[in-house]
């Protein structure tokens, strides 16, 4: 019966090394170019293995299309960290749009008591103007969060409805000829009545914004409320 390659290898030196010629041929020449490699001291864990021109070498294993791992194929990289020394631009300021900065300082106007008094009674007709408007019964001590609240309802109310005419009797009531009915009510307008509202600017709310709806010029009208101009 005939043996085997792997069964003659066993068997015999001789027959193992024909066999395994290739493996052994291979492995004599990756010796030789460590040697030479070490002779010219240029071998260390940093360099992988060259020839004698300088080229790359690389060897195939016993299976094909994989190349052979050994210690001339690793490579040791240096481990440095480098500093940076100058100042990092931490505001993302590129994809924020530049807006104009006032660079006065500001200062706090003194509120005088004819002013106080004065905004307190436009808030005193823009609760019984609320109460007019959803048949509802508050008093002077109504909360100003709650009359804003109501406020902002109908003016958001106004944005949606046709406007029409002024209201009937308006242009002989009105002190101010531009302070009429707009339509319909501008977006604008309603974002420029928030910024009065929250800095309690009564006097705007009611001339400069609820005197251009016809439902606020005809309230206004039935509750036989004064004019009121901002000051």
């Amino acid at each position: 019966m005939p043996y085997l390659p792997s069964d003659a290898e066993k068997k015999s030196e001789l027959y193992s090394n024909i066999i395994n010629s290739d493996r052994l041929e291979l492995s004599n020449k990756i010796e030789a170019l460590k040697n030479n490699q070490n002779i010219s001291g240029s071998i260390d864990a940093n360099t992988p293995l060259r020839d004698n021109n300088g080229v790359l070498v690389s060897f195939e294993s016993e299976e094909a299309g994989i190349a052979l791992e050994e210690s001339f194929s690793d490579v040791r990289l240096h481990n440095t960290q480098r500093f940076y020394n100058k100042k990092v631009e931490n505001e993302f300021t590129f994809f924020i749009p530049q807006t104009e900065s006032d660079d006065s300082e500001e200062t706090t106007e003194e509120v005088s008591d004819e002013e106080v008094e004065f905004q307190m009674t436009n808030r005193d007709f823009l609760i019984q103007f609320i109460n007019e408007l959803n048949s509802e019964e508050f008093d002077p001590n109504m909360s100003t969060k709650l009359l804003h609240s109501k406020i902002l309802e109908f003016f958001r109310g106004e944005r949606s409805r046709t406007q029409g005419q002024n209201a009937d009797g308006w242009e002989s009531f009105r002190l101010n000829p531009s302070r009429e009915v707009s339509n319909p009510f501008p977006r604008k307008r309603y974002f420029e009545m928030k910024k009065d509202l929250k800095k309690f600017r009564y006097d705007d709310v009611i001339e400069n914004h609820l005197y251009r709806t016809r439902k606020g010029q005809e309230i206004w009208l039935k509750l036989g409320f004064p004019y009121v101009q901002d000051i």
